[in-house]
């Protein structure tokens, strides 16, 4: 019972449904993090979860499922170009074209956006493009950068070439890309979530909605 417990607080936390992601992945998960604390008992280890934050966040750390690449499922940035090169550009000239990416994880999907637009003819400083996630360490890789052969999947690499330099087996994403994602720490159930921002014009969250 109190596995299926767990289950349900991940559920009221964050939205993770478990058999999104496998009950018995889940159950693997909550096992390796007893061992880590060096609880034995699941009951105990729940009320744990209930009472420390730092353990639900590292819980949540090794639950949540990090799968992201460059340009995934490239429609929808084939309709983010053709929608500001047919609509936006034409009818809201000099105005702030304001995008959320949510979760962003390691930041491929906000940095695809970053290019789409400037490739598409919007001026850097008439689009903005903040970036959520639960994860701290997806946070920190983001803002690093950094990325390896698996972030990069498909045949067409050509903005690989122009937006990023090769050193040795990683590829670092250049600077004038980098600075126009703001990354946000935040939680889509938490009922303040980007209370004190202006609306968005277009909001990325496709690849969240299958966990819930």
């Amino acid at each position: 019972m109190t596995q299926q417990a767990i289950e349900v607080l991940l559920r009221q936390k964050i939205g993770l449904e478990a058999v999104s992601i496998g009950v018995n992945s889940l159950n693997r998960v909550v096992r390796h993090r007893m061992e880590s604390c060096k609880v034995a008992d699941i009951d105990a280890y729940y009320q744990l979860l209930q009472t420390s934050p730092q353990e639900l966040e590292q819980l949540i750390e090794i639950a949540i499922v990090p799968e992201t690449w460059f340009f995934r499922d490239r429609e929808p940035f084939v309709f983010l170009s053709n929608y500001v090169i047919s609509e936006w550009l034409l009818n809201h000239p000099g105005k702030i074209l304001r995008v959320l990416s949510a979760p962003c994880s390691t930041g491929e999907e906000p940095y695809s956006i970053a290019i789409a637009l400037l490739e598409a003819g919007l001026s850097p400083k008439n689009f903005t493009i903040d970036a959520v996630d639960i994860s701290q360490k997806s946070l920190h890789l983001a803002k690093r950068a950094v990325y390896r052969q698996n972030s990069f999947r498909g045949n067409d690499f050509a903005f690989r070439e122009r937006y990023f330099t090769q050193i040795k087996d990683e590829y670092h994403l250049c600077n004038s890309v980098k600075q126009f994602v703001n990354f946000i720490h935040g939680n889509l159930l938490d009922p303040y979530f980007l209370i004190d921002r202006l609306p968005y014009d277009v909001i990325f969250c496709r690849n969240v909605l299958i966990y819930f």
